[in-house]
């Protein structure tokens, strides 16, 4: 594709766009290396100097190279009852610079904007273009207006991996008397520059090389360049709101967002404080109420109201049985309340790529919410769109974060729960049972907790074939096998998972002559390793710290005995710690022990290739056979 891309603009030799003097073959050939798209041209107007109506125009002109790229042109604007796109046109070209289509505001689809919302107010106008050939080179315009100016869209010079830019520029026009600030962040090394006027701010990207995905990397948002800006005095759905410091926006969302929300039936006041009577303390308190929450309502999306930020009324949320994030955290907020228990509306990125709120920059950020409940410094957070989640259980999407909780004080930075190590165990005990064909019957009993309670506690859920499936994924790597019975049990006070397998696997030994090479270690082998990446530029990432215990029972064939069992290794990095063991019980019964230990932790590029070697080497490890050599008379 890259050839043929090359040819193509080599032949090219008039501009593509004569009116604007755009050239393909004037691109910097830097910029075409590792890109599926190219910037070329894009310039954001934002008029923010009334902030009762922000204005944006956009001219954007993006080369496209193939087809990994179509969806860098984002062809789409989004409105709402308190928004307009008063204009919206694409022109396609091709190669040569010749208009191969022409797109008006009335050829665009209007849908919802996430497409799956029960309520939903805010819309979509979408260009479904369908390209025929490539490259191809789409300009896009646009004229928006908003009564709204609390969240001004932050500039991304590089949309994403794999996008170079030849040429970005954000522009904000502000009134002197209420000045932007902005928080730029990841700029260095590239030439992106800033200038200010009195009046206006203006945000410059020249000859950005596109970014190479790479495995084990941190959050984009931790690597690409942008700039988040926004305004202490601000408007949201006619709503004045200020914002000089955390403790000032969180009193204005306390008073503007929250305040008129949390009204109950007395039904259910009665009802709720009946259920709590006969305890005396905070959690018993807030476990009951959390129960009685899982036990009424569940989840949907809604998008409505003060730009999708203020809860819906408790009142509605009691009648329906239903709510968002907000509304579901409202609701229990307001529960709690009832009976004394205090409690913090806490907004974040909820992500299983951990993504911080900006803690040094004040503005309207997050795109969940959960509810904190606070125990002298401690706090226990409580995800409410759950029906099935522990009391005080938060997994990978809202973890080790900084987060925005709402207290009667005003707004402050908190963190949620760090899960050390060893809190994200899973413990394997097994007995199997080695036939004289070769063939293994085994029972699998496992106890999970932490992080690796996570992708557990669903599974008395799922049907038998979901089931079934659920281990032969798990267990890829063992060829064939058969699930005879299952028993599962949640223990949610002490979240923990605990699960008994009886399976049977066919011809799991392999056959040398008469004898068979077996491995001990059935269900932890680690098949897993990252590729190879030459000149790696990001640093190192590992997502979360676990683990993992395996202690394997054999039993072999009468007629069968163990020569030799394999040496103890070890190994030890700041990656982790690796250790398996081999002792002989009786003639018949060996024991196999497994402990892998995993760290949390952010690493220089020139680590990873180490990374590699010892997830390598545990590979390697893991697949240690043991001979089981048949007693011939």
């Amino acid at each position: 594709m890259n050839k043929i891309f090359c040819l193509a603009f080599l032949l090219c030799s008039a501009p593509i766009f004569a009116q604007k003097d755009y050239s393909l073959t004037s691109i910097n050939k830097e910029l075409k290396e590792n890109s599926n798209s190219i910037l070329i041209d894009e310039l954001v107007e934002i008029d923010v100097s009334d902030i009762n109506k922000m204005k944006t125009k956009t001219h954007r002109v993006v080369a496209v190279l193939n087809k990994m790229g179509d969806g860098d042109t984002n062809l789409f604007e989004f409105y709402d009852t308190n928004s307009r796109v008063k204009n919206v046109e694409v022109r396609v070209y091709n190669v040569f610079g010749k208009e191969i289509d022409r797109f008006k505001k009335k050829n665009f689809l209007d849908v919802s904007r996430t497409g799956n919302n029960m309520y939903v107010d805010s819309r979509m106008l979408y260009l479904n273009y369908t390209p025929t050939t490539y490259p191809y080179i789409v300009v896009f315009d646009s004229e928006t207006e908003t009564g709204d100016s609390a969240h001004i869209s932050p500039w991304y010079p590089l949309g994403g991996y794999a996008e170079s830019t030849q040429k970005s520029v954000l522009k904000v026009t502000f009134d002197p008397a209420n000045k932007p600030k902005y928080k730029a962040q990841n700029l260095e090394g590239h030439d992106i520059s800033i200038s200010e006027t009195p009046e206006d701010i203006t945000f410059s990207a020249s000859n950005l090389k596109a970014i190479r995905y790479e495995e084990h990397s941190p959050s984009k948002s931790k690597i690409l360049p942008h700039v988040t800006v926004a305004l202490n005095s601000f408007k949201l759905k006619g709503t004045l709101g200020s914002g000089k410091d955390w403790q000032e926006f969180g009193s204005w969302m306390n008073t503007s967002l929250l305040s008129n929300v949390n009204e109950l039936p007395q039904g259910t006041v009665l009802r709720v404080k009946s259920l709590v009577a006969n305890e005396t303390t905070n959690e018993a308190k807030a476990r009951k109420i959390y129960q009685f929450v899982q036990d009424k309502v569940r989840y949907i999306s809604i998008q409505i109201g003060i730009g999708g930020w203020k809860p819906m009324l408790a009142t509605d949320v009691d009648k329906l049985s239903y709510g968002d994030c907000k509304a579901l955290t409202n609701y229990t907020k307001s529960l709690l309340d009832v009976v004394g228990v205090p409690s913090y509306y806490t907004v974040l990125y909820g992500s299983h790529a951990e993504r911080d709120i900006i803690s040094d920059f004040t503005s309207l950020q997050g795109n969940h919410v959960i509810l904190g409940i606070p125990d002298g410094d401690e706090i226990t957070w409580l995800e409410c769109t759950s029906q099935d989640t522990p009391y005080g259980y938060i997994g990978s999407f809202t973890d080790d974060r900084d987060v925005l909780i709402i207290t009667p004080e005003g707004g402050k930075i908190s963190h949620t729960k760090i899960y050390k190590t060893e809190e994200s165990l899973q413990n394997n005990a097994s007995k199997v049972k080695v036939n004289a064909d070769g063939s293994v019957t085994a029972i699998f009993e496992s106890i999970s907790e932490g992080l690796q309670y996570e992708d557990k506690y669903l599974l008395p859920k799922k049907k038998r074939e979901e089931v079934d499936e659920y281990y032969k994924n798990r267990w890829s790597h063992i060829n064939g096998f058969s699930v005879d019975n299952f028993e599962f049990k949640d223990d949610r006070e002490n979240i923990s998972f605990s699960e008994k397998v009886v399976l049977t696997i066919p011809n799991y030994a392999n056959p040398v002559g008469e004898d068979y090479l077996f491995c001990a270690n059935i269900y932890s082998q680690n098949i897993y390793i990252p590729p190879r990446i030459e000149n790696r530029k990001q640093n190192l990432y590992i997502g979360y710290g676990y683990l993992d215990i395996d202690r394997v029972e054999v039993e072999i064939p009468e007629n069968f005995s163990i020569e030799t069992l394999p040496e103890s290794k070890v190994l030890e990095n700041k990656f982790g710690k690796y250790e398996i063991t081999f002792s002989k019980t009786s003639d018949n019964i060996m024991t196999y022990s497994r402990k892998l230990r995993m760290e949390k932790g952010e690493y220089p590029p020139e680590e990873y290739e180490n990374y590699r070697d010892f997830l390598r080497s545990i590979s390697r490890l893991d697949k240690t056979k043991i001979l089981l050599k048949q007693n011939v008379q």
